[in-house]
């Protein structure tokens, strides 16, 4: 199927920070699997992949329809290849945005990553053009979350922002509403339904997910990371992180020293 018009449409395709967590061998065969699959199916819808990495593909396809159905197979196909034994990495976030300029990259990045979980997420403009491509019909899936314009905007203006404020440890959180000129609850209200988190949860796992990376890439100690990451104590910093992702800091960096 030719499209209408020379639309470029982009995806961003990601799997979970968890994978960081597995042992070398069970990964290598995992990430081995994880690329044919994509490899193959990206093939198979014509799409062309900019850059991938162990956990990241950008993507862009020549019709709105190859998109949309390559990211609805890549989530079918994902449960198949993931390793049973941990369920926490069983985890693969698709956004599809038009064009590939960097911001559409930006836009579709920040889709994977923020948005509510186990959601494929496409804006606006790509359902409509999806609907156009074909006769009107569009695949309604609890699963697929259509970013409206208003939400796409309001993401970027939160992301936007969130990028200069997450390591300040004084930042609190009633400051988002006033930055972005909303009331204390319509910024709620507006957050719970794109993230599904409350404004304070959503900064601390934001932080988390940086501080992981950090470690990972060893840009100091757990102590100096707790710190850069914007959180005040290091008891609390370490709990957290072992809330959310079932391991202490400390154990962390030696799994990957």
């Amino acid at each position: 199927m030719s499209s209408s018009n020379s639309t470029v449409y982009m995806m961003v395709i990601e799997t979970s920070d968890f994978l960081h967590r597995l042992e070398a061998n069970q990964f290598n065969l995992f990430t081995q699997k994880l690329h044919n699959g994509i490899s193959n199916l990206v093939d198979k819808f014509q799409g062309t992949v900019l850059k991938h990495n162990d956990n990241t593909y950008e993507v862009t396809f020549d019709t709105v329809t190859n998109a949309v159905l390559c990211g609805l197979k890549l989530k079918a196909n994902f449960k198949y290849i993931t390793p049973k034994f941990d369920k926490s990495i069983r985890d693969l976030k698709l956004g599809i945005t038009e064009g590939k300029s960097g911001k559409s990259k930006v836009l579709a990045t920040r889709m994977c990553e923020i948005v509510v979980k186990d959601k494929f997420v496409i804006s606006e403009a790509v359902k409509t053009a999806y609907e156009k491509e074909n006769r009107n019909n569009f695949i309604n899936r609890d699963d697929i979350k259509i970013l409206k314009t208003g939400e796409a905007q309001f993401l970027t203006r939160l992301m936007d922002y969130v990028e200069t404020i997450w390591n300040d440890t004084s930042f609190n959180v009633s400051d988002f509403s006033k930055h972005l000129g909303l009331s204390t609850s319509q910024f709620y209200r507006k957050l719970k339904k794109l993230t599904g988190k409350s404004p304070s949860t959503f900064l601390r796992d934001f932080r988390l997910k940086r501080a992981m990376l950090m470690l990972y890439y060893r840009k100091g100690n757990v102590t100096q990371i707790a710190e850069k990451s914007g959180f005040n104590s290091l008891t609390y910093f370490s709990k957290c992180f072992r809330d959310a992702f079932h391991i202490l800091p400390s154990k962390y960096i030696q799994q990957h020293a």
